[in-house]
């Protein structure tokens, strides 16, 4: 499932402003974060996915972790969370923990967000785990599945928003958001889906990298005309993005 949303990151919860309050100016350079390293004070800790999303308030990261969709929420007979159930919520509390230092929201600001660095960081948690199926009636190993449906949604504390994998739905919004890989003090590109177009949207992340083929490379069901458009089209934003003049963009796609 990793590389899947990897490569399609609009299934992704958080890839609109659908995930607690605010972030409706879109996430950092129009795209997810894989397994980013939050590096700080104490162990480093890494999200699977992770978007940055933004607004004139704050600063808005979504972590994301996405557990196996074979995994069972409850154990059956006795309506108690799996052992692996709780250990995937323990892995939200550890970022939890990891973002209550103020020194380490201020090296995430700086990290992921370095133009809005001065906005306080206000996160949001998500996990993603196992199947509806586990609360239907007609495929539910428990006597009453309405019951532990109910338990399920009233399980998420603050902040934290738990998702099944049949609850995930494409973004429409989000075609053109791509995958990114934070590598020591620098950004790549790990991949863009097949929807991706370009446009003044790309600048910030075309400012980042530089050479965006080795990400097309893992696009499938994208043709090779439609790969060199791309890269010839970030080289024009990229020289925009460094560019020390102002300029004017429409919002067309590309």
């Amino acid at each position: 499932m990793q590389e899947f949303l990897e490569l399609h990151p609009c299934f992704l919860p958080g890839a609109t402003d659908n995930i607690g309050p605010g972030g409706h100016h879109g996430p950092s350079f129009s795209a997810v974060i894989r397994q980013p390293p939050l590096k700080g004070l104490g162990p480093t800790r890494v999200p699977d996915f992770m978007w940055v999303r933004r607004d004139t308030g704050a600063i808005r990261p979504i972590c994301i972790e996405i557990e196996s969709p074979r995994k069972t929420w409850f154990n059956k007979g006795s309506r108690t969370p799996t052992a692996e159930l709780t250990q995937a919520i323990d892995q939200l509390t550890e970022w939890k923990v990891w973002f209550s230092s103020p020194e380490n929201q201020l090296i995430f600001a700086k990290t992921y967000a370095p133009r809005y660095s001065h906005r306080p960081v206000e996160p949001q948690f998500v996990l993603v785990y196992g199947r509806d199926s586990e609360f239907r009636a007609a495929t539910s190993p428990h006597d009453n599945p309405d019951y532990m449906r109910q338990k399920r949604d009233h399980m998420p504390r603050s902040r934290e928003h738990y998702f099944t994998y049949d609850q995930l739905a494409p973004e429409r919004e989000a075609g053109d958001y791509a995958t990114l890989t934070r590598q020591v003090d620098a950004w790549s590109l790990h991949s863009v889906p097949p929807t991706f177009s370009t446009g003044h949207h790309i600048t910030e992340m075309s400012e980042a990298i530089g050479d965006p083929s080795e990400g097309l490379s893992r696009t499938d069901l994208m043709s090779t005309e439609r790969k060199a458009y791309i890269v010839d089209r970030w080289k024009y934003w990229r020289g925009i993005a460094l560019s020390e003049h102002n300029h004017m963009f429409s919002n067309g796609r590309e």
